[in-house]
């Protein structure tokens, strides 16, 4: 009999149930994207039952590959700071305000306060401009709340999604002071469990949704990143990750918390691992710009791709591998924090190739200005940079990545490294291992190892002394435009 973990990854834009052996063999996946809702600038909002409704779907598909018997534990992995509230019968009072979301609390005070806490102001905001709701809210949700209820019951979260909240940095429990200053009482938040406890059994209501048996252990897994850091093996200080996806995320390990100066969008957050720390900066905007243009400019070439094996992605990127580094001066600033993104050196010149070249390069670019950063704050320097996510299912994307931030970059041989990580603590709730450390030993592994190219990392050192100034600039001026 084989021993199987099922790992629901919730992002922002999709959810995939991947099913992981206890050697880290993904044996199946399955993948669905959820409904896209055209919303006004400045709003997104998403509706909690996507995320059931795209888990019943893609572990259906799943098990129906795998003899469902063999799966003796259920983890998890979600996007983060994305809240809204529950009434006591579970009823969702409000769509869930997503961590794109841009309405905040008025109150300056408030929002200063709790700007990198970035729950607490759209929550705020629903208390001020929604009090009839708010008076009815039972509990405050997240999306792992709101799954690990569906799945067995009871309201839970941990430190790697409860940061965005009230919890004490020092104690990782919810602090009395921060509930009285926010108006947003303890009773209202969930239940606080560490990453690979068991919370409970999957309910017959449940299993028989999914597809799976009942009474199977449902193990508490933790934020997106927290867990791609898990899934790449990056636990100890010193070490660094990036994750490609809608944004561009890097993290830095560290031994304790470190606040930025400033007001400066960057986050120190509990690890997966405890008692380690790691603090995180994102851009927000880079995949979902590929992505835009692909839907946008690449017709075509999408046309050309249905019904077949192909892959739209793989044509762009090989359509770009004829571009030298640098895009002939073709610089993309993608979307910062939500601001309009921008575009620099734009010559007759430039093609499509340039353009799906200088999108990439500018993921790239995200994650160098980030670890320059956040070096500077751990007064660590890095040798190597593990890095998961979709843009490493490119050969090209990979060397750029390397090219550009001017140290070894890893690739992962599951570049899902957020389901890799929840199935990590899915084995350990399990007591199949019995340490993190052993787990990631025996699982995670990597097949690839891009080093920089001298000659290219020449030209986008250039590249970045342009980039960091107009991506600050941007973020300084927030969205000139607006709505024109």
């Amino acid at each position: 009999m084989s021993e199987f973990i099922c790992v629901f990854d919730c992002g922002t834009t999709g959810t995939r149930t991947t099913i992981f052996d206890i050697n880290g063999n993904m044996i199946v996946k399955a993948y669905e994207e959820y409904p896209v809702v055209k919303q006004p600038v400045g709003i997104d909002e998403q509706d909690p039952i996507i995320l059931w409704n795209a888990i019943k779907s893609t572990c259906n598909q799943a098990v129906k590959k795998i003899n469902s018997a063999d799966i003796i534990g259920i983890s998890a992995a979600f996007h983060r700071a994305t809240s809204t509230i529950v009434d006591k019968n579970g009823n969702v009072l409000h769509k869930a305000l997503t961590w794109q979301d841009e309405r905040e609390t008025d109150s300056k005070e408030l929002l200063k306060e709790g700007g990198l806490r970035r729950s607490i102001p759209k929550l705020l905001w629903l208390k001020e401009n929604k009090p009839d709701l708010f008076s009815k809210a039972y509990k405050i949700i997240h999306p792992d709340t709101y799954v690990y209820h569906k799945l067995c019951g009871g309201y839970f979260t941990d430190p790697t999604n409860g940061i965005f909240g009230i919890l004490n940095l020092n104690t990782l429990k919810w602090d009395e002071n921060l509930a009285e200053f926010y108006g947003l009482p303890v009773d209202l938040w969930p239940e606080l469990r560490m990453p690979g406890e068991v919370i409970g059994e999957l309910s017959s209501e449940a299993a028989k949704e999914l597809g799976l048996k009942n009474n199977v252990p449902v193990i508490l897994g933790g934020g997106d990143q927290q867990c791609s850091a898990l899934g790449l093996g990056v636990v100890n200080k010193g070490q660094a990750k990036a994750t490609t996806g809608t944004g561009t995320f890097v993290d830095l390990i560290v031994d304790e918390p470190i606040m930025p100066a400033g007001d400066f969008p960057i986050f120190s957050l509990p690890a997966a691992a405890k008692g380690k720390w790691m603090i995180e900066g994102a851009i927000p905007g880079t995949g979902s710009a590929f992505k835009w243009f692909k839907d946008n400019f690449c017709q075509l070439q999408v046309k050309e791709c249905e019904g077949t094996d192909a892959n739209i992605y793989d044509m762009l990127t090989k359509e770009a591998e004829q571009i030298s580094p640098g895009c002939e001066g073709l610089l993309f600033i993608p979307l910062y924090i939500f601001r309009k993104g921008t575009i620099h050196g734009l010559g007759l010149n430039h093609s499509r190739a340039h353009f799906i070249r200088s999108l990439m390069e500018s993921a790239a670019l995200s994650a160098k200005m980030y670890l320059t950063l956040l070096e500077g704050m751990g007064k660590i320097k890095t040798t190597e940079l593990r890095v998961d996510g979709g843009a490493m299912n490119s050969e090209l994307w990979s060397q750029i990545f390397a090219d550009v931030i001017e140290k070894k970059v890893l690739v992962p041989e599951c570049k899902d490294g957020a389901a890799m990580g929840a199935a990590i603590l899915g084995f350990y709730g399990c007591k199949i291992y019995n340490s993190i450390d052993d787990a990631i030993e025996k699982m995670v592994r990597f097949v690839s190892e891009k080093n920089p190219i001298k000659k290219n990392t020449k030209t986008y050192k250039k590249l970045n002394r342009l980039y960091m100034p107009a991506m600050l600039e941007i973020y300084d001026k927030k969205r000139v435009t607006k709505n024109l």
